[in-house]
């Protein structure tokens, strides 16, 4: 890591002062406002509002605030910052790292990721995006909920190691147009439009559109094979829409995303700007929710959603290669929800049908097919919860989940919690639970040519979780959670072989896989407007049967977030420390990395305009991350430092 000394210094000289101001603020705030009295609540975590202390799971959450202050330009970069969470890139897509797990070639599979309860998986490969293909616009965020754990007790496959809730802005957030504007290093720019209202009549309007593009790293090292040159290139446009009126509210999102690989993919011919992926994915979601007097609480939901993929690769001068992939489906949701004495019981349901599920893939010039695949599939499930308080202090949680997958599997989930609070300040968690993933159409179906072929016998994976967790609040100012664990995976699924016609990929369930480990996170706040959260997670995964360990799997991770007021309310900083140690590749390794980002934002020093700018990766580090197992390099370099501006006005 090369970092100029001046600048060193002086970000050194700053960062002691900084801390000097909320040391003495601190003191001046311990007779003041109890911070920490009021403890946020999550909703995904029991399908209903209750206090993270009461959730039966380790909980994270980041808000529009944390997003505007830190600087956050994707979904991506949120995860990133969350305790014991990490992503890596392979300049195509953002990978998901929780507790260990972050295996080369997966697409997010094992991590459910939900738009205001909707889920936003596809129905081909099961990807959840977290980069510029993710379906809602970072601004348009109000909040961010990630719950770790299995969650298949009450979502069902994929929600195997964890869920990310994105709760969308309402029109009352707004209150009026606004427009927005971004541009920075690598030529990147994005234009945002958006309209916000509460009406007279209580109905709510929430819209957005944005375009954003980016020509990426100009020239970028690709070990083994040279420069890759303008071909980093990422372009997306996006719209989001939400209406409510009564009990009713009706919201969509579309994104459509055009990706550039630098790296090449199988064997392409590298630094052919030929070579393309593009994403498209929309959805329509009628949501109802009603409270009766009598406490009951029902919310249907009906929906449908749409997802392409096309590839275009050019494996020789004279003719390109095609990945057409189509799907689609509906679906229906009920959930019913009352308390009775010390019990709190939720019932629901889920129907899905996926009616397309095409993947064809063929040579364009010659209109030779090498695969044709159309299928189509059902999913249901019912499950139950209740919350039941054996005493003022004691809550034991526990649910079923069953899940029906047409021609695959039946599942039967479990999860239970033993929540209790000694003493005020203190709460106390055991956790277990069971969660699964049935294998995607992708997975099973998918062939091209003779270098990858489908395989129709796998069988799906499945996780139990063991975990307590502690949280402590210390003087009244800091919150302190520890969270031990230990994961059982069994019949992981992954992809193997060379991608040649001797040795061809195709997806095998190939081990097991133990991980324990620990989180550890204190955060604070003071009345002086400053925050900080520092966090440290351990980790160590073994795969059954290899003594190596398993690859993207980092033993060590720290953040630091710091952030506050540098003048009055008007300018605000927010700092991100973090350090991720040596990640296993394939057959070798890649070191540890520190990454620095710093941010400056000011709201109304113009009434109505906010400004902030960014750094990213702030002393330059020179970095890689592990690659996936379909791209012809074993390293992926990531970006050095990189500047944003950006303004928002709301007229």
């Amino acid at each position: 890591m090369i970092i100029p000394k001046v600048f060193a210094r002086s970000f050194l000289l700053n960062l002691v002062l900084t801390f000097r101001v909320v040391a003495e603020d601190f003191t001046v705030a311990l007779d003041e406002k109890i911070l920490f009295e009021d403890i946020p609540s999550v909703y995904s975590a029991s399908r209903y509002e209750q206090p993270v202390t009461q959730a039966p799971s380790s909980v994270s959450i980041v808000t529009s605030e944390d997003i505007k202050k830190f600087g956050y330009r994707n979904l991506g970069d949120i995860v990133g910052s969350m305790r014991g969470m990490y992503t890596s890139n392979d300049r195509i897509y953002q990978r998901i790292g929780i507790r260990g797990f972050n295996r080369s070639g997966d697409y997010n599979t094992r991590v459910l990721v939900l738009i205001d309860g909707h889920r936003s998986n596809d129905n081909l490969v099961d990807f959840s995006a977290i980069g510029s293909e993710f379906m809602v616009d970072v601004d348009d965020i109000s909040r961010v909920e990630l719950v770790r754990g299995p969650a298949s007790s009450l979502y069902g496959s994929n929600a195997f190691l964890g869920i990310l809730n994105i709760i969308t802005k309402r029109g009352r957030d707004l209150e009026g147009p606004s427009v927005t504007g971004v541009f920075g290093s690598q030529e990147t720019y994005k234009g945002k439009f958006t309209y916000g209202q509460r009406f007279d009549n209580g109905s709510e309007l929430y819209l957005s559109g944005s375009h954003f593009q980016s020509e990426g790293e100009d020239n970028l090292s690709v070990a083994g094979l040279g420069t890759a040159r303008d071909v980093d290139k990422d372009r997306s446009e996006r719209g989001f829409a939400k209406y409510t009126v009564g009990d009713f509210t009706l919201s969509g999102a579309y994104v459509s995303r055009s990706k550039r690989p630098p790296v090449p993919i199988v064997d392409t011919i590298f630094n052919d700007s030929r070579n393309s992926l593009d994403d498209d994915r929309a959805y329509a979601d009628l949501l109802y929710e009603h409270y009766f007097d009598n406490g009951l609480e029902v919310m249907a939901r009906t929906y449908y959603d749409f997802n392409a993929f096309d590839g275009y690769y050019a494996f020789v001068p004279d003719d390109l290669s095609r990945d057409v992939f189509r799907g689609q489906l509906w679906g229906n949701e009920l959930k019913l929800s009352k308390s009775f004495g010390d019990h709190h019981v939720i019932v629901g349901g889920e129907y899905r049908y996926n009616f397309q599920q095409a993947m064809r893939s063929f040579e364009r010039g010659s209109g030779e097919q090498f695969a044709d695949v159309a299928i189509k599939r059902t999913i249901w499930g019912v499950y139950i919860q209740d919350d039941y308080r054996i005493l003022d202090n004691l809550t034991l949680n526990a649910g079923v989940r069953y899940d029906r997958y047409e021609g695959i599997a039946d599942a039967v989930n479990p999860r239970a919690a033993l929540i209790y609070q000694p003493f005020t300040d203190t709460t106390l968690k055991l956790l277990y639970g069971q969660s699964f993933r049935v294998p995607s159409a992708f997975e099973e179906n998918y062939r091209f040519g003779n270098i990858w072929v489908g395989s129709s016998d796998l069988e799906p994976e499945t996780m139990r979780s063991y975990e307590v967790n502690l949280i402590q609040r210390i003087q009244r100012n800091y919150l302190l959670t520890l969270a031990p664990y230990f994961n059982q995976e069994f019949d992981m699924i992954r992809l193997t072989g060379g991608g040649t016609v001797e040795n061809p990929y195709i997806y095998k369930n190939v081990n097991s896989i133990e991980t324990y480990g620990i989180e550890t996170e204190l955060q604070g706040q003071w009345e002086n407007g400053w925050r900080a959260a520092f966090s440290y997670a351990y980790q160590q995964s073994k795969v059954q049967g290899d003594p190596r360990k398993p690859e993207n799997s980092p033993e060590h991770l720290t953040k630091l977030n710091i952030t506050g007021p540098l003048w009055q309310d008007l300018v605000f900083a927010g700092f991100n420390l973090s350090y991720t140690s040596r990640r296993n590749t394939f057959s070798s390794n890649v070191p540890g990395y520190f990454l620095a980002n710093m941010t400056v934002f000011s709201s109304n020093l113009i009434p109505g305009l906010e400004l902030s700018g960014s750094i990213y990766n702030l002393f330059d580090s020179r970095y890689h991350d592990p690659s996936t197992t379909d791209l012809r390099a074993e390293t992926i370099e990531q970006n050095g430092r990189l500047f944003l501006v950006k303004f928002n006005y709301e007229f």
